[in-house]
């Protein structure tokens, strides 16, 4: 009877993401379906685009995986792909990420230049612009694209900030029921990391790979990468992403990393918060034939990084002035994965990774992959590896995510306990009573500061064990933020008078 349970369960939860229909807590995703689907070789990811495009326009930057982050009255720089010179002739937007009250903003240009096919455009924030998560919408006389939760308005960047770690997501993966099957089926274990996450509300996010699973039935990226994508915009903080290897197989003739680049762009990049310094890396960098695999049987599924992305990483770091200096990928450089190849190949250019590491300095490695937490100090580098938000567990972990702090540009806590161990989920829990009191439960051995939101009538409001933090409206209606502190294994109740 067990089994026959299991099966069915099993059933549920490889099915495409239409016959679930989880709900989503907060958002509802408006963003029409792929399109030009094809169903004897998978999905045709040449034509299609996950979110809203024209026919001539790609918006190559900033990307809901790799955002923008820019304080008021600064500027940033909008890359767009194809028509030529025509494109400077454009208007760029932002307007509020999926909120109830929706802001929005025409953005001044103040530059643009053209190189081949792609076009830098430089926007100009005010200041009047209020703190928020932006989607990105560029209009040319070729047409137009908009990009989900590519810009966030901050007042200000300084050297005390925070960020969560969180890896293996997993969308698809099955072995995620012998730790829950109930939160297994319908992705409600990610999901509940992004609600938590969202209510300590770090500055941003940085997810090291394995979002998806690709390894259980035919053509199931084209359901993982639309169903992930669409989970991704529960964040109501910015997000950061590197592939990891179940990212990018190439299984039933459908190459994961095709659909990374479709979904997501760039296999690697960097990025610049303030003075730290992020190299976003691509740890499953093997060459396509040493990707194939057969639904679950794969020839390598441990760490290899390209001559070419070596030479990259090492041109970035040379380049690089930061007072912080981070690399998130999915497979620790500190372990050989030999073990984790049928041919026993080990982990190309590990050493060589290493040296740069230690060469130029970088303060703090971030890997998953293992799905268990490791802390490891080599030559003064931070080496940190988080447990698995919703998969399989080895070892003494649990699901659940890391919290860092950062005091002055130098990392100052990242332990939930010592001497290694990230933030238990399902021990942070929030609850509406009514539309102007929510009740937090925190059970966790560790005080927080968190962000709530009330969507109330317009009125004069003041709030209880809280801070009114920001406060926007639309004439009708407003959306007022709360930081409030919630001590250690308490509960408490922040309301609106």
């Amino acid at each position: 009877m067990r089994s026959i349970i299991t099966i069915i369960m099993l059933i549920f939860l490889i099915s495409p993401p239409s016959l679930l229909n989880s709900e989503i807590n907060k958002k509802e995703i408006d963003r029409p379906d792929i399109i030009n689907e094809e169903i004897d070789s998978g999905i045709n990811v040449e034509n299609a685009h996950p979110y809203l495009k024209g026919d001539e326009l790609t918006i190559i930057y900033p990307k809901c995986s790799n955002p923008a982050i820019v304080e008021k009255g600064s500027t940033f720089t909008v890359i767009i792909e194809n028509g030529g010179g025509l494109n400077c002739r454009a208007s760029v937007e932002i307007s509020t990420a999926y909120e109830p009250v929706v802001d929005e903003y025409r953005l001044n240009i103040i530059s643009c230049d053209v190189e081949n096919e792609l076009t830098y455009l430089e926007v100009y924030v005010p200041e009047n612009v209020n703190e928020e998560l932006y989607n990105l919408t560029v209009t040319t006389a070729n047409g137009f694209a908009t990009e989900p939760r590519a810009v966030c308005i901050v007042d200000k960047i300084d050297g005390n900030f925070s960020f969560v770690h969180l890896t293996d997501f997993h969308i698809g993966d099955p072995r995620g029921m012998k730790v829950n099957i109930k939160e297994t089926i319908g992705w409600k274990a990610a999901r509940k990391c992004i609600e938590e996450i969202n209510l300590i509300h770090p500055d941003f996010v940085i997810i090291t790979g394995d979002l998806v699973f690709g390894q259980l039935y035919p053509f199931e990226y084209s359901f993982e990468y639309k169903k992930l994508y669409e989970i991704l915009q529960e964040f109501d903080v910015p997000t950061y992403l590197c592939p990891g290897n179940h990212d990018l197989y190439i299984q039933a003739g459908q190459d994961g990393a095709k659909f990374w680049q479709r979904y997501f762009d760039s296999l690697y990049y960097s990025f610049d918060y303030g003075l730290a310094h992020f190299i976003m890396a691509n740890s499953y960098d093997w060459p396509k034939k040493s990707r194939i695999g057969f639904s679950y049987i794969v020839f390598n599924w441990g760490g290899y990084v390209g001559d070419e992305q070596l030479n990259w990483i090492e041109n970035d770091l040379k380049n690089c002035n930061a007072k912080l200096k981070c690399m998130a990928l999915h497979h620790n450089p500190l372990w050989e994965t030999k073990n984790d190849s049928l041919l026993e190949n080990e982990y190309y250019n590990r050493k060589e990774l290493l040296k740069l590491i230690y060469k130029y300095g970088v303060d703090a490695v971030f890997a998953g992959h293992v799905h268990y937490d490791n802390v490891t100090i080599e030559n003064e580098t931070l080496f940190i590896t988080t447990t698995t938000s919703s998969s399989g567990l080895e070892r003494d972990a649990y699901w659940g995510y890391r919290l860092i702090e950062v005091r002055n540009w130098s990392i100052y806590s990242y332990n939930y306990k010592e001497p290694k161990y990230s933030i238990p989920s399902y021990k942070l829990n929030y609850t509406f009573v009514n539309d102007y009191k929510i009740r937090i439960e925190n059970d966790l051995d560790m005080n927080l500061s968190i962000l709530v939101e009330f969507v109330v009538p317009v009125g004069s409001y003041e709030a209880k064990n809280g801070e009114i933090v920001e406060i926007r409206s639309n004439g009708e209606e407003m959306q007022i933020y709360v930081r409030a502190k919630v001590e250690s294994n308490t509960e408490k109740e922040i309301y609106l008078l």
